[in-house]
């Protein structure tokens, strides 16, 4: 057998050892106190602790949350311009929740070293054979590694296929705008009747237009409101929406004349996305042209000619 390190098995035993102690006394240290302040801010009363009955999994959720803004607040995680793109990264995903962005951030900074401690620990305890050092490390960093960037790409997948789905129902969306409109329907009306019609095949989009709906009637601003929506959702259609109708109203254009110039122009755009894949389907055709079709012909036409010059070969060579 082979002898662990010394410090190796100090690493794995002192370290979470140390970080659950540490959790423990913040967690009875600030508990108490935190949530007094709290309720003397809020001008609350104090509540009996047995008058609110929740779940297990709530109380679970609830510990796990409070640890995890605990962590954050003292490392200062949630500074900078990395947590405003992780911030715009989950608005667009579709989590809008603050908690949303805490455990984001908790995942992102306690998945490597957690990781690259249990790789470790694996390559020493599982492993019959001695442990070869720097292939262990080299394993623990590139797990490390790929967990610190999985939750951006588990992020970007939902932001992806969620925008796919909204880009698909679009020029439905506008079809809808349209009929509203030209029934007698301004703005805000239409906009909350087609939220509501939508809601069925594209819960995405209606939930953006019932938001957007909301406030264009509570800003004072209703750019502000459209600038909100393009930015909820970074998309060219978005974009291309938002600004047609801040010009509208800036320049006092009918919503329903509006629409329609939209609805045609969307109408262009998908016939000339149509044209460009139709004409990129001859160079697509090329590599199965290539691979299965030529080899074959191939055979045909040279098979017998080479076949003739191999059986003369031989003939001439027996005789």
């Amino acid at each position: 057998m082979f002898e662990i390190p010394p410090i190796l098995q100090a690493m794995a035993v002192g370290v979470p050892a140390l970080i659950a102690i540490q959790l423990f006394g913040l967690h009875l240290i600030d508990l108490n106190a935190r949530k007094a302040r709290i309720s003397r801010s809020l001008g609350r009363m104090p509540t009996p602790s047995g008058s609110k009955q929740t779940s297990i999994f709530g109380r679970i959720a609830q510990y796990f949350r409070y640890h995890a803004t605990l962590t954050l607040e003292r490392l200062s995680v949630m500074r900078g311009g990395d947590a405003e793109t992780s911030a715009m990264l989950l608005r667009s995903a579709g989590f809008r929740s603050r908690d949303a962005v805490l455990i984001h951030a908790f995942f992102k900074l306690v998945l490597p070293p957690t990781s690259f401690l249990l790789i470790i620990l694996w390559f020493i305890v599982a492993r019959a054979e001695p442990t070869n050092w720097p292939v262990t490390i080299i394993w623990a960093c590139a797990v490390a590694l790929g967990l610190s960037i999985l939750p951006d790409m588990v992020l970007k997948h939902l932001r992806d296929k969620r925008f796919k789905q909204i880009r698909r129902s679009f020029p439905d969306m506008l079809e809808l705008l349209v009929i509203a409109s030209e029934s007698g329907l301004s703005a805000n009306p239409s906009l909350n009747r087609v939220s509501a019609e939508i809601q069925a095949f594209c819960p995405p989009l209606a939930f953006e237009l019932q938001q957007l709906v909301i406030e264009l009637s509570i800003l004072p601003n209703r750019e502000t409101a459209w600038r909100n929506f393009s930015t909820r959702l970074p998309m060219a259609e978005m974009a291309i929406f938002s600004n047609t109708l801040i010009q509208a109203e800036r320049f006092g254009t009918p919503f329903a004349g509006a629409m329609r110039t939209l609805m045609h122009d969307e109408r262009a755009s998908r016939l000339l996305k149509i044209e460009e894949q139709a004409g990129r389907a001859p160079a697509l055709m090329t590599i199965p042209l290539i691979l299965f079709i030529m080899p074959p012909l191939f055979i045909v036409l040279v098979g017998p000619a080479a076949l003739s010059i191999l059986d003369n070969i031989m003939n001439g060579g027996g005789g």
